[in-house]
């Protein structure tokens, strides 16, 4: 499994650089592979295991709503977090966006603890390899001007972008991303603006 080291926001802004790993994902399985792998190493046929998975959410769901923890031995412990709006956000469209009481207690979260043995079965099977970030791949010679540049382009193809497309594109950390995006909305030739969308900051042609 391949991983590169991502930069930390310096939220405090000391200056000091730190790094954590982070997965570098390749795909999403989806249920028909999973369904194929079960039914080549056991005696589920395909079509069998994909109707048992397609109840799976449906059960988990019964039991939960319930105020039940639940447990599949051999793979970890499914339990519902609960959270609360504050006396703001009880008047906004959030209240009813997650279904929260009328004290404002909602579902926050699906927690999802796994079992030890399981755990540590999956670190003594993954060989895990540090490759290059997608910074590291583009260089540092990138100048400011050629990644405005993409910015521009990738606004007239998709329509607008955000701080983490910035990210994912450049390999910059949040901090210094969102900082080049606002210098480049601040350069009125350049014909970029922002435009927040709920929380999320939007980039957007003029």
């Amino acid at each position: 499994m391949n991983y590169i080291m991502e930069e930390m926001p310096d939220i405090h802004q000391t200056g000091e650089k730190k790094f954590y790993p982070k997965v570098q994902h390749s795909h999403c399985i989806s249920n028909d592979k999973i369904a194929q792998r079960f039914s080549d190493v056991t005696s589920f046929n395909r079509s069998g295991f994909e109707g048992v998975m397609r109840s799976v959410p449906d059960v988990l769901n019964a039991y939960l709503t319930e105020g039940h923890s639940v447990k599949i031995d051999g793979f970890g412990t499914f339990n519902l977090i609960l959270g609360m709006l504050s006396e703001e956000e009880m008047g906004t469209q959030k209240k009813k966006k997650v279904c929260a009481n009328q004290n404002g207690v909602y579902i926050k979260k699906i927690n999802f603890l796994p079992e030890k043995q399981w755990l540590r079965g999956v670190r003594e099977k993954t060989v895990l390899n540090q490759v290059k970030s997608m910074k590291e791949q583009l260089g540092e010679c990138i100048s400011s001007e050629q990644r405005l540049q993409m910015v521009v382009e990738y606004i007239e193809a998709n329509g607008s972008m955000t701080v983490r497309d910035y990210m994912t594109r450049t390999g910059l950390g949040r901090r210094r991303a969102e900082q080049e995006l606002n210098a480049f909305c601040d350069g009125p030739e350049n014909g970029i603006r922002l435009s927040n969308v709920g929380k999320t900051k939007v980039y957007v042609k003029k």
